[in-house]
């Protein structure tokens, strides 16, 4: 069966789309049949990343408003990226007249929307064969974003060291997370790199962040000055294979699969 995951944040800024981009092609390097789904509806991302404004035929925006088939939304990077699996990719409209419009759907279109992602899961099991589902979260409790967490088995939330960050992630946890009793793993990403100098720094790294959460820590990933000066317009993992923060997801990826 399809499985699905979330990768959300408090606040944008902490590396999520980056991270789902690029979890989402080791994945289908690895031979399994991937499709992520573009849910940040108020900033979305994937389209700048991907530069596959060309292939693009219909948004997921339609999808969810009921206006497009799935197989008009989804864009097949397969060939492109030369994964072993399938890799498909939905992109949110990234139009500024689609976002507003996005923040104006009452809870009526979004429990609708919601039926809408539970076929579109099915959808995309029996049309082309997608086993895991990566959905890039909106920031915050946005309803497409609570959305994304009722229709997902596993949850990712991303945070940075920043105490906003990380105190936004609590709440997030108990307003969310727990009262839908969802299976969810902290990721820390942006770390200052001198806390891995040392052990002692690690472990009391480690300590500070399990203190705050009740849910497991699934990674702390250091902030490389390399990831913050290269273009967005690029997949991290697949240009640079032998990186730290490559072999930082692939361990989170390989994580992630073990528990679908």
């Amino acid at each position: 069966m399809v499985k699905t995951i979330s990768i959300h944040s408090s606040r944008g800024g902490t590396g999520k789309s980056l991270i789902s981009s690029n979890i989402s092609v080791i994945l289908a390097a690895k031979g399994r049949n991937v499709a992520l789904l573009d849910f940040d509806f108020r900033a979305p991302s994937l389209l700048t990343i991907f530069q596959a404004k060309n292939n693009v035929r219909r948004w997921v925006n339609d999808y969810l408003d009921g206006k497009a088939k799935i197989g008009d939304v989804m864009v097949d990077l397969t060939d492109r990226y030369k994964t072993k699996g399938r890799f498909l990719v939905g992109f949110a409209n990234v139009e500024m007249d689609a976002m507003r419009d996005i923040a104006r759907k009452d809870r009526k279109w979004q429990m609708r929307a919601l039926k809408r992602i539970m076929s579109m899961k099915q959808e995309l099991a029996d049309q082309f064969g997608v086993e895991i589902i990566i959905i890039d979260t909106s920031p915050g409790v946005q309803y497409s974003s609570v959305n994304a967490v009722v229709s997902s088995d596993v949850c990712v939330i991303v945070s940075s060291m920043d105490l906003l960050d990380l105190e936004g992630a609590q709440r997030m946890v108990k307003d969310l997370y727990e009262p839908f009793e969802k299976k969810t793993y902290v990721l820390v990403n942006k770390a200052t790199p001198h806390m891995f100098f040392e052990d002692d720094s690690q472990k009391n790294l480690v300590e500070s962040i399990k203190g705050r959460f009740t849910q497991p820590l699934i990674a702390i990933i250091p902030c490389y000055c390399d990831i913050l000066l290269a273009q967005r317009v690029s997949l991290f993992a697949l240009d640079k294979p032998e990186h730290p923060f490559t072999w930082a997801l692939g361990e989170v990826a390989k994580r992630l699969e073990d528990q679908l």
